[in-house]
């Protein structure tokens, strides 16, 4: 027997890739949507024996992040820079130095887990795109921030036109979108889903079920909206239902998680205290909102995935959600779904929800069904094998 052959059979990969991932740690603690996203990727590719997985990010980042985020991330191997993230990718996008190679010279892949560069001399880059957002026509508030944002996107995916060797983007919708806007990376585009954090299929903890209790939800109807009110989650669509809805329901609570822009939150003080704006919440208190609730609304605009949507379905919320984008890809018929741009729509969907207990039932039931095929675990493994195809 072959020396190859004694070690697939031991189960020992023959070659572990020697990925160096570029994380942006500041957005791993406390995150959501793409620094959960992240988070996820990088700890469950640093699971899998066939790949060494070490970690390149800013030190002032990791100083500061690490004691709070812990295990795994403590063990992790770093390859740090001193200049604050910012200032080192403009420099990266600038001079296209110093390679990857100078932080870890035996690296094979380096792969950015969101939207940035890093110059690398052999080794294949590979970069996460969650979306293309930034140059669709509704997706934004076109305010002044909007259009620096847009511009400093247009640059970098430029530059990441003619660098990248495999974009990852975490949906066919995404997938779509990003080739129809630069079609020249459309050949190395590759969709691999998002998954679940498994702790959202547990019971609510102790702590997530004290959370329900001090906001004094545990006996009440309410409506949880889990992304903020922003433009792009359909602020103006959800401040023109709400007082209808809670006029309709008088025992009904509404309550937003996440940062609220402040253009949309002056607002609604006039919605009184049925109407909260709870702001960032732990992952205990999210899990419970999410299983107490008795509809998880999620009108977004424009989503690359819609994290949240899968996440409440694992806690075995019963979800409405748009019929636009993303969404209706990842929902699939365990959500209930209206036109982003019918505020009437949403009104009656939330009505005939709120008033169904046997049609939310079968939705929360479909959902955790439905929730069940997003894994980490087959994400790590799908980018892997795309990875290895680059060697």
């Amino acid at each position: 027997m072959s020396e190859m052959s004694q070690v697939s059979q031991l189960g020992i990969p023959p070659h572990a890739i020697k990925l160096l991932a570029y994380v942006h740690l500041r957005n791993i603690h406390g995150s959501t949507g793409a620094g959960r996203t992240a988070r996820q990727i990088t700890e469950h590719l640093a699971d899998r024996p066939d790949i060494e997985l070490r970690v390149l990010a800013d030190a002032n980042d990791k100083q500061r992040v690490l004691p709070l985020v812990k295990e795994p991330w403590q063990k992790f191997r770093y390859h740090t820079f001193a200049s604050d993230t910012s200032k080192q990718q403009a420099r990266w996008f600038l001079t296209d130095r110093p390679v990857a190679e100078t932080y870890w010279p035996d690296a094979e892949v380096v792969y950015c887990t969101g939207e940035s560069y890093v110059p690398a001399n052999k080794a294949k880059l590979v970069v996460t795109a969650h979306d293309a957002s930034y140059f669709e026509a509704n997706a934004h508030r076109r305010d002044i921030a909007y259009w620096k944002t847009r511009s400093k996107w247009a640059l970098l995916f430029k530059k990441l036109e003619r660098k990248v060797d495999i974009f990852h983007t975490v949906s066919q919708f995404s997938a779509e979108r990003l080739a129809h806007h630069f079609p020249g990376i459309a050949s190395r585009i590759r969709t691999v889903y998002n998954g679940v954090t498994p702790h959202f299929f547990d019971p609510v903890s102790a702590e997530g079920n004290a959370y329900i209790q001090q906001q004094h939800l545990a006996d009440r109807p309410f409506v949880l909206i889990p992304g903020g009110l922003h433009y792009r989650k359909n602020a103006e669509l959800i401040l023109a239902v709400v007082p209808l809805l809670l006029k309709r329901f008088p025992d009904l609570v509404v309550a937003v998680v996440n940062h609220t822009d402040p253009h949309y939150a002056s607002q609604t003080s006039n919605f009184g205290e049925r109407f909260r704006l709870l702001g960032f919440v732990s992952d205990e208190a999210l899990h419970a909102l999410y299983a107490t609730a008795t509809v998880v609304w999620y009108p977004s605009r424009y989503e690359g995935f819609g994290l949240p949507i899968v996440e409440a379905m694992a806690c075995g919320g019963a979800v409405l959600g748009s019929n636009s984008s993303s969404i209706p890809e990842i929902a699939g018929d365990a959500a209930l779904l209206a036109d982003p741009a019918s505020s009437t729509a949403h009104l009656a969907a939330l009505s005939g929800m709120l008033e169904d207990d046997v049609a939310r039932k079968r939705y929360a039931e479909a959902g955790r069904q439905r929730a069940r095929l997003f894994t980490w675990e087959r994400c790590a493994s799908e980018l892997h094998d795309h990875f290895a195809a680059l060697l």
